[in-house]
């Protein structure tokens, strides 16, 4: 049965013409739903959640909001992106998070996520991109899952004025290419791909198409990126801001490709998250999967407990509610009660713990 899930993911709205510029630490407070990003973090951090009664090390990619406490040891650095788009340094000792977003752009409201019971098959291909996205390029990277035994597929991009296909073997991948049917912004296009008599349409998911963003919609993300860029931030945390904006304009596919990019050499769990979010937004569950375990290793190994605690909730509720695995799932879940007990979340824990009662009596 296909169920709602609610992610604890970021969803930046980067809207407005700001100035991004290293800030002095602000006083008036940022509405609770205003979402910062630690991007910087060097030395000994910590950070210690409204409601919780510890600090834990603080990480990268970590949002924060209004409430939150932050803890730096002498010598060490941290700076988080607000929601007002500037960068603020944090300061030493004990803080709260040094943002004032009156306005903010970055804005925390959750992701409802349509889960399906499976997405992958040797039968026939599943489109991995583009689906159910928005598109900044018009000549976008079409892929798809192999088929076993097979090396010869027939790729379509079907639309208003476009019925385009071609014949690609030995990969999985081939760029639309500048000499076809233009894709005209705003419309809504399906990519589908063939394998002998075996065909992606077989994924009965619906809204499996994708758009080009209109000029003005683009031109808007692309300023935003350029002032992004102008933080004058390293190219890790630059990417990964710009794949955060990405994804708050629904543009998951491009989001995708910046973290896939990003995680080869840079090696942080909230890079794994947010790509486990994105793959299951857009209904890739195995994708997902496999992008949270990685993260979870990853939190383990940087004593990142929060990271932990949510891949473990959210591997509990995918195996229960898509793979139907209520063994793995109660396991993952107690997990995480545990972890969320050790940050002294005792809201979450009883949420949890809540949850796990109901699966019990099934």
């Amino acid at each position: 049965m296909t169920k709602r899930l609610l992610l604890g993911i970021i969803i930046a709205a980067l809207l407005a013409s700001y100035s991004l510029a290293i800030a002095a630490a602000p006083t008036t407070p940022s509405p609770d739903n205003a979402a910062h990003l630690l991007v910087v973090v060097e030395g000994r951090v910590s950070v210690k959640r409204k409601g919780w009664t510890r600090y834990v090390p603080a990480t990268f990619g970590m949002s924060l909001r209004s409430g939150d406490l932050l803890r730096l040891e002498e010598s060490s650095r941290a700076a988080v992106a607000c929601a007002d788009l500037t960068l603020v340094s944090v300061p030493g000792g004990v803080s709260g998070v040094p943002c004032m977003a009156p306005r903010p752009l970055l804005v925390y409201h959750g992701s409802l996520v349509n889960m399906t019971r499976d997405d992958t098959s040797d039968e026939f291909p599943v489109i991995v991109s583009p689906r159910k996205t928005k598109l900044l390029s018009p000549r976008p990277i079409l892929r798809w899952t192999p088929v076993a035994r097979t090396t010869s597929y027939t790729v379509s991009v079907r639309g208003p004025n476009v019925n385009w296909s071609i014949e690609v073997s030995a990969k999985t991948d081939v760029v639309y290419p500048d000499n076809a049917p233009a894709l005209s912004p705003g419309l809504t296009y399906k990519l589908s791909v063939t394998a002998g008599s075996r065909s992606s349409d077989a994924e009965s998911v619906p809204g499996l198409g994708f758009s080009v963003l209109k000029t003005d919609e683009a031109q808007v993300v692309r300023d935003r990126e350029a002032k992004i860029r102008a933080l004058g931030l390293a190219e890790p945390p630059t990417r990964f801001l710009i794949a955060q904006l990405y994804a708050s304009q629904d543009l998951s596919a491009e989001a995708i490709e910046q973290l896939e990019a990003l995680s080869k050499t840079f090696k942080e769990p909230a890079v794994l998250r947010s790509l486990g979010d994105l793959y299951l937004k857009i209904g890739l569950n195995r994708l997902a999967e496999e992008r949270y375990l990685f993260a979870l290793e990853l939190s383990r190994t940087t004593n990142d407990f929060e990271g932990e605690a949510v891949v473990q909730n959210t591997l509990g509720l995918m195996y229960l509610d898509v793979f139907g695995n209520r063994g793995e799932a109660v396991q993952r879940l107690q997990q995480a009660t545990g972890l969320y007990q050790t940050l002294g979340d005792g809201k979450t824990v009883r949420q949890i713990q809540e949850r796990l009662a109901v699966i019990q009596r099934r």
